[in-house]
């Protein structure tokens, strides 16, 4: 009896400890249900704050773009200029500047803004690349935005497209790989990118040494210029739509100030175009010969520097025929191409050129060395209008030393833009010489 006692105590006991256990499970399970739901709710709210803060964001990023701004920058797709960013961030520029279709692109990294913009720095798209970006997904853009009107298929990419006016898409770009935003895109859709095979320039320049008259006939002859062009293949004002520029210098050489240029041009490693007028080549050949040797173009500039326009066919034909020759005697070369002085052209110059072998090159920037002397001013109408494909126009004459002067600093203003100094030959692909 006592070994059956015993073994009732023993079952009683495991009958305790077994119902302990019921309730010590039993009241896990709830506890964990209990902490389960509230982390689910925890959770909820969570998501619940995303998608408000997501929500909020879209809002703000709507309300820039309806004004032309992206989230990363003050500026607008409408009136801003690269001129104007370099202004505002100053420092060293852009990381890099890309070519894309018919117009640029410069990546500012440490902003987490792209500017897409045409050869005169206008600004036309505004990219942002900001992190906040890559949390939104498609059905984030579709629940707070609504359908898209486009979406377009990218390498790698899909792109949402909305449009808020006539003038203004907004474009998010999404990754495949990801499936969220990697950017978005503030497009004015008004700016029409020039053509690239009718790439020609409006000629610039200003000084504040010219009566009204004489600025007027300057307009006029500007304006004639650029217009008679796009009917004259052999009749070059710009070159390409690309970032190459060239520095030409008429009217030398002299003893003087054309042994400055060839000097400042070969310790910057650039290459020049030295229209060179052809009795003056005669006088001396030893300046010629450096400058050709220093791996400058050595160019026409007529022999006697009178405007060939005025002159008979035979003799513009003699005007271009002495200065070649003249050339000729000094490097062994003629040159293929000529800069009638004062610009001033007509159909039987370009025929007599074309003939004779020759391309006409007139410039799109004319920094008027010979109005406005001062470097400050000559260097500020290269700075302020600088493009793709620009001829600028100087000149290596004994008056013209703050042209000197001023060149270092138009190197440097050019190369720290990202612009390539090239020949004419390089700029134009055509040849120097015959």
């Amino acid at each position: 009896m006592k070994g059956s006692g015993g073994e009732l105590k023993v079952k009683h006991l495991l009958s305790v400890v077994v119902i302990f256990q019921f309730i010590f499970i039993v009241g896990c399970s709830a506890q964990k249900t209990k902490e389960s739901e509230t982390l689910q709710q925890s959770a909820t709210k969570q998501e619940q704050k995303n998608s408000d803060l997501t929500a909020e964001y879209l809002s703000i990023i709507v309300n820039h773009a309806k004004k032309g701004e992206a989230d990363s920058s003050s500026f607008n797709v409408f009136s801003s200029t690269m001129q104007e960013v370099k202004s505002h961030w100053g420092g060293p520029g852009p990381a890099k500047t890309d070519h894309v279709g018919n117009g640029y692109y410069a990546t500012y990294d440490d902003k987490n803004t792209v500017f897409g913009f045409t050869a005169e720095g206008k600004i036309y798209d505004i990219r942002s690349y900001n992190k906040q970006l890559k949390t939104i997904s498609l059905s984030d853009l579709k629940k707070v935005l609504g359908e898209p009107a486009e979406i377009r298929a990218g390498k790698g990419e899909q792109i949402l497209v909305y449009s808020f006016s006539e003038e203004v898409q907004l474009k998010f770009i999404l990754s495949n790989e990801t499936e969220k935003v990697d950017h978005l895109s503030v497009y004015n859709q008004t700016i029409v990118l020039p053509n690239e095979d009718n790439y020609i320039l409006d000629i610039k320049g200003n000084s504040n040494q010219l009566t009204t008259n004489a600025w007027n006939t300057m307009q006029n002859w500007r304006n004639d210029i650029v217009k008679w062009k796009e009917n004259q293949p052999n009749l070059y004002v710009n070159g390409p739509n690309e970032k190459k520029i060239s520095l030409t210098f008429d009217d030398g050489p002299d003893n003087n100030v054309t042994p400055q240029v060839i000097n400042i041009l070969h310790n910057y490693k650039v290459t020049g175009n030295f229209f060179f007028i052809g009795s003056e080549a005669e006088k001396y050949p030893q300046v010629v010969k450096n400058a050709y040797d220093n791996g400058n173009v050595i160019l026409s500039h007529s022999y006697h520097h009178v405007d060939l326009t005025t002159l008979t066919k035979e003799k513009q034909i003699n005007e271009i025929t002495q200065a070649g020759n003249a050339i000729y005697s000094i490097i062994g070369k003629e040159p293929a191409m000529i800069r009638p002085p004062y610009g001033e052209t007509n159909e039987m110059l370009i025929d007599n050129a074309t003939t004779k072998g020759y391309s006409i090159i007139i410039w799109s920037i004319d920094t008027l060395d010979w109005s406005q002397m001062e470097a400050e001013n000559i260097i500020k109408n290269v700075t302020d209008i600088l493009r793709n494909g620009d001829i600028i126009l100087m000149h290596s004459d004994s008056e013209k030393t703050e042209t000197a002067k001023a060149l270092p600093k138009i190197i440097k203003a050019v190369q720290e833009r990202g612009f390539k100094i090239v020949g004419l030959d390089e700029l134009l692909g055509i040849k120097a010489y015959q």
